[in-house]
């Protein structure tokens, strides 16, 4: 029934959700638009209670709205599997350990913030009053919607990070900034949503996001079903997007990437890729190589393969690997480098430079070689699902990566204003999805290599 619920209410309105501006409404959208941010009455089941959190609360008291809790760790052992934790704004001290797991995927424990637009403050979390970042983790059944977790720049890439390793999952509206990024996995049905990470990730190994599967795609408790739609990462370390060791199905749609080593992997059978910016990776800056920062490292076979943006001049890695496969037809693959991807079609290489593709550059395998090369043709091709110039694009990201960096935690929970709401609509990209892509996989023996599907 949670299934049916997520896949008809994500198609409703997940366009709306994935852009802020059309040409009739100039004002850039506060906060995040989830069609399932407020719970839905179970039909055979008592609603969790409601529990509210403020930082001049009483731990003594109900946790009621008149009378909020202070601290997310009463609350946190307070509260019973499938209750709702309302946080008003303002700077938390939590280890984020969010539980208890619910008792079902249709009632779950929910933490979230009291005014998704934000408008009023936002809700911030912090491992200690030093403003360290913390390494949070989520039970099964458990939502945390529209909380900042992170702590000062001098965090980035060192202190904190987190883990998913869950069932029945979701994050949604959040924000991560200044940690070492997180991993996790085996999880299974899981969400992640309109979310933002800035300044994640620590080194070759340690990615912004990190979904890992398990050890073959057959077993039973490999990560499967994964959704990570409408996200922004910027400024990280190795990999943006890292889905490796045989999950099986992930739909990755609708998300924007900038700045990291290198911007996706994805391994294991099954997944949908469509409706993404992978704009400029940095490369390997940390290692004696210095290996170029393509876009992607993709051994998959996939669903889809469309509607996407590579912005850098080795879009994707297939030395000694396949080429692009997919089940969909390929369409629609937007370059800001003259470079080829075998398993592309030729007329669908497209150039953002309005200039007639040919396929003809050697692709730079150290950041060396990228530096030697021309400067690629100002951005005139404007996808219809990213209308942006690499100009404002550059800005955004560089304005974004400076806030986090001279704001610490303590000042971005006071922060009312629209102006870093603004920059990220700059970053959002316009996808919709269908059906197909909610498509649940059980383990099959068709699982055990990329190259099959089998019937599902």
């Amino acid at each position: 029934m949670r299934l049916i619920l997520i896949s008809l209410l994500t198609v409703a309105g997940i366009q709306s959700a994935g852009w802020a501006q059309t040409a009739g409404n100039k004002t850039a959208r506060r906060g995040f638009s989830y069609p399932g941010y407020r719970p839905s009455e179970h039909p055979f089941q008592k609603a969790g209670k409601h529990y509210w959190v403020a930082p001049g609360g009483d731990d003594a008291g109900p946790g009621t709205r008149q009378k909020p809790w202070k601290t997310l760790a009463h609350a946190r052992k307070s509260i019973k599997g499938g209750d709702v934790v309302n946080i008003l704004p303002g700077l938390y001290s939590f280890n984020c350990q969010f539980g208890p797991a619910g008792p079902n995927e249709d009632k779950k424990t929910l933490y979230r913030a009291a005014d998704p637009s934000f408008r009023s403050g936002r809700v911030v979390f912090c491992a200690d009053d030093q403003l360290t970042s913390p390494n949070w983790t989520l039970a099964d059944n458990v939502s945390i919607q529209g909380l900042w977790i992170g702590g000062s720049y001098a965090n980035a890439h060192k202190r904190g990070g987190g883990s998913y390793s869950s069932r029945n999952s979701e994050i949604v509206g959040c924000t991560f900034f200044n940690s070492r990024g997180f991993a996790g996995g085996p999880a299974y049905n899981w969400l992640f949503q309109n979310n933002r990470m800035i300044h994640l990730g620590n080194g070759f190994y340690g990615h912004s996001m990190y979904m890992a599967g398990g050890a073959r795609h057959d077993l039973p408790w490999n990560s499967r079903n994964l959704r990570v739609l409408g996200n922004t990462i910027l400024a990280g370390e190795g990999y943006a997007f890292h889905c490796w060791h045989s999950p099986v199905s992930a739909t990755i749609a609708g998300n924007f990437c900038s700045g990291n080593y290198w911007s996706i992997v994805l391994q294991g059978p099954n997944h949908s890729l469509h409706h993404n910016v992978f704009w400029k990776p940095r490369g390997n800056v940390k290692g004696k190589r210095g290996q170029v920062g393509f876009n992607g490292w993709l051994p998959a076979k996939l669903r889809r393969f469309d509607h996407l943006v590579f912005g850098s001049p080795h879009p994707v890695w297939q030395a000694k690997m396949p080429p692009i496969r997919s089940q969909r037809p390929i369409e629609k693959i937007y370059l800001l480098f003259d470079a080829r991807i075998r398993g592309v079609p030729n007329d669908q290489h497209l150039l953002l430079s309005g200039k007639k593709w040919t396929g003809k550059l050697k692709l730079p395998k150290t950041r060396v070689e990228v530096a030697a090369l021309s400067k690629p043709g100002t951005v005139k091709i404007k996808p219809r699902f990213f209308p942006r110039t690499a100009r404002q694009i550059d800005g955004a990201i560089e304005a974004i990566s400076k806030y986090f960096r001279e704001n610490d935690p303590r000042q971005i929970s006071r922060d009312k204003s629209d102006r870093l709401e603004k920059l990220f609509d700059v970053l959002k990209v316009r996808y919709h999805t269908t059906p197909q892509d909610y498509a649940c996989f059980p383990p099959m023996a068709q699982d055990k290599d990329d190259g099959t599907y089998g019937v599902h």
